[in-house]
């Protein structure tokens, strides 16, 4: 896949490698890196299975 077509990470806004799905206090879907996983889930964001 093309590198101008990834996603930026939330938290470190760099691309994010193997990005996961998160949704904000304001339900707004957000993309995190693998490194910021942990930060991510200490700052509250939401993951949805479904």
């Amino acid at each position: 896949m093309f590198t101008i077509f990834k996603k930026k990470c939330a938290v470190c806004k760099q691309k994010a490698n193997e990005p996961r799905k998160y949704y904000d206090d304001q339900h707004k879907a957000v993309f995190v890196c693998v490194k910021c996983v942990i930060y991510a889930e200490r700052r509250a964001y939401l993951k949805r299975k479904a």
